[in-house]
């Protein structure tokens, strides 16, 4: 990255830009997490180092100077920062490993040491519960021996931020406790006037009521002016802002896109040259400067009236800033018709100009409302259930409204509908026209909308007379149109009189041809069930009673000798 660039992107950091951080950070926070690694040897540790470089890097951001090398401070930063670490682990581990003398009678030292322990248990049950803030000055000091002074340099570099970042008026900060200044342990931190405040829910109200109030004043000064965001605004001010009933459009980039207002020169001071001749030149120049800058503010303001230029109020973080951006016409393609035929030309569109952007946004404003409104209104309807009320005359224009809605010109031409001023009949006029129709006009409405309706809705595959809608589509045909709704049905029902006799034939057949075959079946089964042979007759003893013979099966022959329809009389004769 050449030093151009590192300036931009270092002056959008100092101005709080989020993404300008995340540049820096992936460029350069591999390269020292490498670099810590190799010095401590602790991947965790040379995580937690580049991490609180870049945690302060973020916090002390307007102290940041563009023209310093980003590399090179963050190199001292991380070099800083591991010697640090490495101070506080060599202080631990020497603490750790400091023997203890041992009294001369050996059961009282063990009991120092068992009561020391129980002690040291006590406090760390207590540090446990101290809340955060305290329990870590409480570990800065003990644990780590920090003096004060170092205690309350860590403490303000991480919790504390420094009021003179905000614009808005401080008047009631200097006496207020929150006010680091106003604090012993930060008196020294706050020599400089580099004060913080602790109390961040008022910080960010007082800073919030300074933009919404920096915001509006522009805007009442200059209606042509467009409130605006690159991404950084708090949302409790957008929110607010809107809720006003203030638009604020999202601009694609940086602050610095964007252009500033003309530079005012700066006139010469007749004290500051040696001579009246140096002070001459330097008013000639002056006055030059001036021209150039009174003819560029001109210019800029005549575009932004046509449009051609779109002035921002741009709401950041922390203060308001009004910038500029140049409007290019625009081409677009449109189809035009003529004697030679349909042909697409190309038109140049000038940007509109602030009252018609205004008017726009009024109209596209009201079409949200009524977008929002009817998708309400659907979900009632859905919802809802109708009311048994007697029919009201605008329902019932209403109704017929619904009906005329979807019918062709020419289906309206049809009832007596002729459009007003143009070639077709527009919504307004259908809707005036079903309050005002005749009798006949709803005879012949609602024939042609059975006929559109029969036309789309009854099918045309898989279907027959039993279907509902086919047969009332038929039976409305032989009602409106009985000649040709008669040859049509002849038509197709003769043909279908001559394919079900055929068909009927075959089925006739194929059913003789079944009862053949069962028929065969069964003398089959029949002739298997005749035994071969008959039981020999037991023989008669003086002592045993001669038993009935049993009873003949009724067998049916396999081959009678006469058909079904003849009897015995008949044959015998």
């Amino acid at each position: 990255m050449d030093r151009p660039e590192e300036r931009s992107l270092l002056d959008r950091l100092r101005k709080g830009d989020t993404e300008s951080f995340r540049i820096v950070f992936e460029e350069n926070a591999p390269l020292f997490l490498a670099f810590a690694r190799r010095l401590l040897r602790d991947a965790d540790a040379a995580e937690d180092v580049v991490q609180n470089v870049f945690m302060r890097l973020w916090i002390g951001r307007e102290r940041i100077d563009p023209e310093r090398g980003l590399r090179n401070y963050l190199l001292v930063a991380v070099r800083n920062e591991i010697y640090c670490y490495l101070r506080m682990a060599f202080q631990a581990r020497r603490e750790s490993q400091t023997p203890v003398r041992e009294p001369e009678d050996s059961t009282l030292g063990q009991d120092s040491e068992l009561s020391a322990r129980e002690l040291q248990q006590v406090v760390d049950q207590v540090v446990d519960h101290m809340p955060s803030r305290r329990r870590e000055i409480f570990l800065l000091s003990r644990r780590q021996h920090l003096s004060n002074a170092e205690i309350a340099r860590r403490l303000y570099d991480r919790y504390m931020t420094r009021l003179d970042t905000y614009r808005f008026d401080k008047t009631e900060c200097h006496t207020c406790h929150h006010n680091t200044a106003n604090q012993i342990l930060f008196k020294d931190e706050c020599a400089d006037g580099c004060a913080g405040c602790q109390n961040r829910s008022c910080m960010m109200r007082k800073n919030d009521e300074y933009l919404v109030q920096q915001a509006l004043q522009l805007l009442k000064a200059d209606p042509r002016t467009v409130l605006a965001t690159v991404g950084d605004t708090p949302d409790s001010v957008i929110e607010h802002l809107e809720e006003e009933g203030y638009r604020i459009e999202e601009l694609d980039y940086y602050l610095d896109y964007y252009d500033t207002a003309p530079e005012m020169p700066e006139a010469p001071q007749a004290e500051c040259y040696s001579s009246e001749e140096n002070y001459a030149e330097a008013v000639k120049r002056y006055e030059a400067a001036l021209a150039r800058f009174t003819e560029h503010t001109r210019q800029l303001e005549f575009d932004v009236t046509e449009g051609r230029v779109r002035k921002y109020a741009i709401i950041g973080m922390f203060d308001v800033e009004i910038r500029y951006e140049d409007i290019p016409e625009e081409e677009r393609e449109v189809a035009v018709e003529d004697a030679a035929g349909e042909r697409t030309v190309y038109v140049t569109m000038v940007p509109a100009s602030p009252m018609e952007s205004l008017l726009r946004q009024d109209h596209r404003n009201r079409q949200l409302c009524y977008e929002h409104i009817t998708a309400d209104m659907k979900t009632l309807f859905r919802e809802s259930k109708v009311s048994g009320n007697p029919l009201t005359e605008e329902e019932h224009q209403m109704f017929y409204y619904a009906v005329i809605r979807h019918m062709a010109d020419d289906r309206l031409r049809q009832c007596g509908i002729e459009p007003q001023n143009q070639w077709r009949v527009t919504e307004e006029e259908r809707f005036a026209a079903a309050g005002q129709l005749t009798p006949e006009q709803r005879a012949a409405m609602i024939r042609l909308f059975l006929l559109d309706f029969f036309r789309t809705t009854a099918r045309d595959y898989n279907c027959t007379d039993e279907e509902v809608d086919t047969r009332l589509m038929c039976r409305f045909a032989d009602l409106n149109f009985e000649a040709q709704s008669r040859t049509v049905q002849e038509k197709y029902l003769a043909t279908y009189e001559r394919r079900r006799t055929k068909l009927q034939e075959q089925i006739d057949d194929l059913k003789a041809q079944e009862e053949v075959r069962a028929l065969a079946e069964s003398r089959e089964s029949v002739a298997e069930s005749i035994p071969e042979e008959l039981p020999e007759e037991p023989e008669a003893t003086p002592d045993t009673e001669i038993p009935a013979p049993p009873a003949e099966p009724l067998i049916i022959p396999a081959d009678p000798e006469f058909g079904p329809n003849e009897t015995a009389e008949s044959q015998a004769a």
